[in-house]
């Protein structure tokens, strides 16, 4: 199954054991049953991102922003001489 196959799935699950829970509680059969159903579909989904290794889109973002922060210090670096001279 698909990753996104699986996030539609798994808030599905999610939405049903809720309900069962707030109508029936807790401790119902029906509840914990579909508590274990949520439990493997979750399981399913951390093996399957592990095998894909995809990334969080943010983490792509957050590698972007350390690469520029990286290259503004470099490039500022540069000139470290120049700007702080007047210092001293």
């Amino acid at each position: 199954m698909k990753l996104v196959d699986l996030e539609m799935t798994i808030s599905k699950k999610r939405e049903e054991m809720i309900q069962l829970g707030m109508d029936k509680g807790l401790q119902f059969h029906e509840t914990i049953k579909c508590s274990q159903e949520l439990d493997r579909l979750l399981n399913e989904y951390n093996y399957v991102l592990g095998e894909t290794k995809q990334t969080n889109p943010l983490d792509v973002y957050h590698e972007f922003l350390i690469i520029l922060q990286k290259t503004i210090f470099n490039s500022l670096r540069i000139g470290h001489n120049s700007i702080f001279s007047f210092l001293n």
